[in-house]
């Protein structure tokens, strides 16, 4: 497998930077992979009188500007000349200056408004020789020998796709008016998540050939783009080039494809986790020294969608009192999770409520509230124990069956359980989905309580994080559904996940040279109880060195990355004091119903990272009332559980300490524990020191279970 090395030269469209009311700049997300010992020049493209650019904390001023032409016709008077380019400067050391620690860094624009922006570049090059003049077109001809605008177009087919199905896409690559020369080179992504690209055996999985052209092409290299882990780059050589306004046809076949929905369309890879299509292309006509896609709008779209109506899932609450109002909800999803389904939806089913009373509920089509959905309203119940299921009328089986939900008498003084997932991702960072649409899934079709983002903070703007906490903060409404502001730190000592119960939280990048270390981030907080932290299961780095138990006082126990106890049990045994979370580092915006492949589990990747391949866990929170202070007091003291999905009801204690309780004890312990289980238990194993020291016979689905610990 060859290596791709990255474009040398980058080009960053301040139309994408973000802005906030009451904020004086624009900003976005720089990626520069510079090299150390380069230096490199800055240029803008821009009508703006004064720009000024910051990058993380280094500040840039012009040092020239370059008028273009007299427009023509003439344009209205107080407007710039086209093509007016303003100079920052040559010699940037910008790996010592910026990219050392990752290449990665808040990118700030002052002196530029939002109409400035629109048709503003930002501009780095190591070729400092060079200046810059005309278009942004003229520009990218003169550092890469073509522009974007010369790059092609594409089309697919098929152009959209059902999750997890095998997929035969043949791509058209089409050039405009200007030919490529001889000895470029045409570059095709492929996502690791499918099928690794092959030319050995047309009948395997991954097979990829140029089915027709117009010009020979031979192929080069398969192999992994420096830029990211989580795509292969197929190369191939034009000898002769490829003439004017002629084409390419590729074929690819792959026997997986994405088991989430989303519509794949950048072409431009400026971030390792851009979404780009599969076989979205790039042309060299510089010896492999940059790959230039076409313009955005100019290549084709790949949408993933959600399959047919396969699974019904239903939802109850943890534990509630008698005297607040519950409802049962019920979820139609495709095969793999995902909602809402592809086509007609049919709810013949029966439901009943099982417990201390038996309930009829109707059926679910006489309580829809989506097409997929249906919720229930449950009558007033005596206190215990309930489970709901639904009936196939025309056979009697049951279709599926509901979590727990334990109800405590009006006056019980007894914790409420509620179910959440604290650790999602999506578009804000490296994954997909709308970040308002992720709080919205967690609510309406993950069916939680409660529920925060952990986008990487390396990976948004300060002016993004502000729109976020406010959606964040729209979406929070204490008693029914509780959002946590948070983020997800990552540097040199692991990775973070970091929350408060308030409005607005510090953030700290640990890309960033100040803050790459984790000790800035837990210096700052110490002493705060409105703020709490936590590993992020294999990625915490050297924990027991960087441990703070002041801020850090959960461990993410299970994720979409697997289960990671062995983290736990060595750290509790160093004398660490923790509480435990279920996560999900879901990176596709779908907090607590993540895609899941039950037949492949563990084995296929549920994300855009293969290494991703366990589905969702969750959290359990026992506390007095559904509230961001309530929370974060359960996080911080240790009144949290984790399972891998099911909504396991249960209370745990040890020498009559509650779960997260501290307290000196002689003499024998007695461990008592209670479960009501989402399905039948096949044992109870207590665990001390790393080691199970005894083994319980599981007995239902219901169970009180001691030991005593001599």
């Amino acid at each position: 497998m060859a290596e791709v090395p990255p474009r040398v030269d980058r080009v960053f469209p301040l139309a994408d930077a973000a802005g906030y009311p009451g904020n004086d700049f624009l900003d976005t997300v720089w990626f520069f992979p510079a090299e150390e010992g380069a230096t490199y020049r800055i240029w803008m493209l821009t009508e703006a009188e004064a720009p000024a650019v910051e990058i993380e904390d280094v500040r840039f001023e012009p040092v020239k500007v370059i008028e273009g032409p007299p427009p023509t016709p003439p344009r209205e008077q107080g407007l710039r000349r086209p093509g007016r380019w303003v100079d920052f400067g040559g010699g940037h050391d910008l790996f010592t200056e910026v990219s050392q620690t990752r290449p990665f860094a808040p990118m700030k624009f002052f002196g530029v408004t939002p109409e400035e922006a629109r048709s503003s570049w930002l501009v780095v090059t190591a070729r400092e020789d060079v200046e810059l003049h005309g278009t942004i077109e003229d520009a990218e001809r003169m550092l890469w020998g073509i522009a974007r605008a010369d790059a092609g177009t594409t089309r697919i087919h098929p152009s959209v796709v059902t999750v997890g199905e095998p997929a035969a896409f043949r791509m058209e690559y089409r050039l405009g008016d200007r030919a490529l020369p001889p000895e470029a080179r045409l570059r095709l992504m492929v996502p690791r998540a499918f099928a690794e690209p092959q030319a050995d055996d047309p009948d395997a999985p991954g097979w990829i050939e140029i089915v027709e052209s117009d010009a020979p092409l031979e192929l080069e290299s398969i192999g992994f783009p420096t830029e990211s882990h989580a795509k292969r780059d197929v190369i191939y050589r034009l000898p002769e080039g490829l003439p004017a306004h002629r084409r390419v046809e590729v074929l690819y076949r792959t026997d997986f494809t994405y088991l989430f929905p989303c519509a794949f369309r950048d072409l431009d890879r400026r971030y390792w986790y851009s979404l780009m299509p599969v076989l979205a292309p790039a042309v060299s006509v510089d010896g492999k020294r940059a790959y230039v896609p076409p313009l955005e709008g100019a290549g084709h779209v790949v949408h993933h969608v959600a399959g047919p109506p396969e699974r019904l899932f239903l939802f109850l609450p943890g534990r509630r009192t008698e005297d607040e109002t519950l409802k049962l909800v019920g979820l139609v999803t495709d095969g793999y999770r995902n909602t809402p389904p592809s086509g007609q939806v049919h709810l013949p089913w029966r439901l009943v409520l099982e417990g201390e009373q038996a309930v009829e509920l109707g059926t679910a089509a006489e309580h829809l509230v989506r097409a997929h959905r249906f919720e229930v309203p449950l009558p007033k119940l005596k206190p215990g124990v309930y489970r709901a299921k639904a009936v196939d009328p025309r056979t009697g089986g049951t279709v599926a069956v509901s979590n727990p939900l334990e109800v405590l008498p009006a006056n019980s003084a007894r914790p409420r359980i509620y179910w959440g997932e604290i650790h999602g991702h999506c578009v804000m960072s490296d994954g997909c989905g709308d970040y308002a649409g992720m709080y919205a899934h967690a609510r309406d079709e993950g069916t939680l309580d409660f529920a925060a983002s952990a986008d990487h903070a390396c990976y948004f703007s300060d002016n993004e994080w502000l729109r976020m906490q406010d959606i964040t903060n729209g979406f929070n409404e204490s008693g029914r559904f509780v959002t946590l502001v948070g983020y997800e730190w990552a540097g040199s000592q692991g990775h973070r996940n970091v929350y408060t119960s308030g409005d607005r939280l510090e953030l700290f990048r640990g890309m960033c040279r100040r803050t790459s270390e984790l000790n800035a981030v837990y210096d700052y907080f110490a002493g705060r109880t409105d703020v709490v932290a936590g590993p992020h299961t294999g990625h915490t780095g050297d924990f027991w060195a960087h441990h703070n138990p002041d801020v850090e006082r959960f461990l993410e126990i299970y994720s979409m990355w697997g289960a990671f106890e062995h983290i736990a049990h060595e750290n509790l045994s160093k004398g660490a004091v923790l509480g435990f979370t279920g996560g999900g580092d879901c990176h596709v915006g779908r907090c607590g119903l993540s895609p899941e492949d039950v037949a492949r589990a563990g084995e296929v990747p549920l994300g855009l990272s293969v290494a991703i391949k366990d589905k969702c866990g969750l959290t359990a929170a026992v506390m007095p009332e559904l509230s961001r202070p309530a929370l974060v007091a359960a996080l911080r003291d240790r009144r949290t559980y984790a399972t891998t999905t099911a909504r396991i009801l249960l209370d745990f204690e040890v020498a009559g300490i509650p779960m997260g309780g501290r307290k000196a004890t002689t003499g024998a312990v007695e461990v008592r524990t209670t479960v009501h289980a989402c399905e039948t238990i096949d044992r109870i194993e207590v665990i001390r020191g790393g080691e199970m020291v005894h083994k319980g016979e599981g007995k239902g689905k219901d169970q009180t279970f001691s030991w005593v610990d001599p």
